[in-house]
């Protein structure tokens, strides 16, 4: 049987309408999936405005901790779906707040997990958007500390380069084999986990954002050892604040 193949035009046509379905289907489903977090939001704080133990009250925080961070990871799902087709407009972003509010939100689950979380504090600014850099910072956290394991460290905090800035998100895990590091920022890789630990899709979700602002995501780890990850930035031009507590 004689196979017919169809012209490349033809093919990259339609690869591209299947990376726009599925960038609309992801922009849906992050937007839908926020209702019923809300409702589990809003009966956990009845529940706990009705009156329930110490204990039980401790718990339920941890419960609507997690759902405030899954709505947030859902947020960035349907951010990044998007990011080929929204213009990007930078300006001047100030990282210490930034860096700061992002560690609060893991936070609570990083005591949960029993790992170290230190954000070394800073007052540069770098060139940037805001929200879609607190995207790339949140997944880029949280990895840390998923992999950082219970007794583990993970330290964030600043270099600079030059006119650059990178921000560098330490952890001391188990590190990644040198075989699947050219592989991790693609979309379902898990670095060879087969523990559970989510689907694969948060450096992915880091490297599209990194791509649509034009900055660079490095990547360093050692088996044993854990690893480094750092997005950099360029500098904000006329920003004078420089009492940084750098890495190094």
């Amino acid at each position: 049987m004689m196979m017919v193949t169809p012209p490349v035009g033809d093919a990259l046509l339609r690869a591209d309408a299947a990376r726009s379905a599925m960038a609309r289907l992801l922009a849906v489903a992050g937007h839908d999936l926020k209702q019923p977090l809300q409702v589990a939001l809003m009966a956990i704080e009845r529940a706990v405005s009705d009156g329930v133990g110490p204990r039980a009250a401790i718990r339920l925080g941890q419960a609507s901790d997690a759902l405030v961070r899954l709505g947030r990871d859902l947020d960035d799902l349907a951010r990044s779906s998007q990011v080929d087709n929204a213009p990007t407009s930078l300006g001047p972003v100030l990282l210490g707040p930034l860096l700061a509010k992002v560690a609060a939100e893991w936070q609570p689950y990083a005591e949960v997990v029993g790992v170290q979380l230190q954000v070394r504090s800073t007052g540069l600014r770098v060139e940037s958007e805001a929200a879609m850099l607190a995207t790339i910072l949140r997944n880029l956290i949280g990895n840390a500390v998923k992999y950082a394991g219970r007794g583990g460290r993970v330290i964030v905090g600043c270099r600079r380069r030059g006119g650059r800035i990178t921000i560098e998100v330490h952890d001391d895990g188990p590190g990644i084999p040198p075989g699947r590091l050219s592989g991790i920022f693609e979309a379902f890789d898990r670095a060879g986990r087969r523990d559970g630990a989510g689907l694969g899709l948060g450096l992915h979700i880091v490297r599209q954002t990194a791509q649509a602002l034009g900055h660079s995501i490095g990547v360093q780890s050692r088996c044993g050892r854990g690893s480094i990850f750092g997005v950099t930035v360029d500098r904000s031009t006329g920003a004078a604040l420089d009492n940084i507590s750098a890495l190094g």
